[in-house]
Order: structure tokens, then sequence, then C-alpha cells
């Protein structure tokens, strides 16, 4: 039997993630808060470059468009690279400007998240998978 490669589908085999113990989230702080300060950097020095860009293009500035252009470009690349680091470590990037974090974990069972943010000296929160970081709740409302 011939396949029409136009209605083949291919899946991906499922890809188990990693789920973090609060020990371990911890652990990584060292290594994930370095990096998600640099992200909350970046993500500050991008959003002013493109601000200069649009008053630029406004007429309200005089920089030079090609080296604010290059300058973004730049940014942005390096940016993707700290995200990938961070998906790299199993962790996610939840907000760019609070630099908040999640570590996939298990509680009873079911799929949830510890969330941390920069400045937090640890993990203090968690939230359950589908309720997103402004539900967090109290670690020591977790049983894990």
């Amino acid at each position: 039997m011939h396949n029409n490669p136009a209605t083949t589908t291919l899946e991906a085999p499922a890809v188990s993630r990693r789920t973090f113990c609060l020990e371990e989230a911890n652990r990584a702080l060292v290594y994930v808060s370095r990096v998600t300060s640099d992200i909350v950097d970046l993500h500050d020095e991008v959003v002013l470059i493109r601000r200069t860009m649009e008053r630029v293009e406004l007429g309200l500035h005089g920089a030079d468009p090609a080296v604010l252009e290059r300058d973004y470009r730049k940014a942005m690349d390096r940016l993707r690279d700290l995200v990938r680091e961070l998906d790299t470590v199993g962790v996610d990037l939840q907000d760019f400007e609070r630099g908040v974090v999640t570590f996939p974990t298990l509680h009873n069972g079911c799929e949830a998240s510890l969330s941390w943010q920069l400045g937090e000296t640890e993990i203090g929160y968690w939230h359950h998978i589908d309720a997103g970081v402004d539900a967090r709740e109290a670690i020591t409302s977790l049983r894990m």
C-alpha cells in the first residue's frame, strides 16, 4: 500500500519530562537563579531597544535604525539561548519581567509545578499545572 506523503502524519514519541522533588529544585536554583537574572536584565534591554526603535520610526529619536536592529537581533538571540539553558535544566520560564520559573513535579500522582520567582531565596510556592503562576500556594500546603 502506498502512503500519500501529504496525508501521512508522523507523531513524535512521547518525551517524558523530568520532575523535581523540592530538594532537587532548590539545589538547581544556584544555576537557575543566575540564568533567570540574566534573562530579566536582557529582557529589560530588549524592551528598551524596541521602544527606541519605535521612537525612531516616529521621528522622535535620532538613533541609527540599522544599529538598533542589529542590537535588537543580537539581544533576542541571546535571550533565546538563555531560555534554552533553562529548558535544558528542565524548568519553564513563566514570566520574563518578574523572573518566574516553574519546576515540574508530582503531587498525589498528578502533575504540578514548584514555583520560584527571582529574589526568593528558595522555592516557597507551588501550583496545579492548569492553575498558572497567579494561583501559587505556599509550599507548606504541598505534601510530597
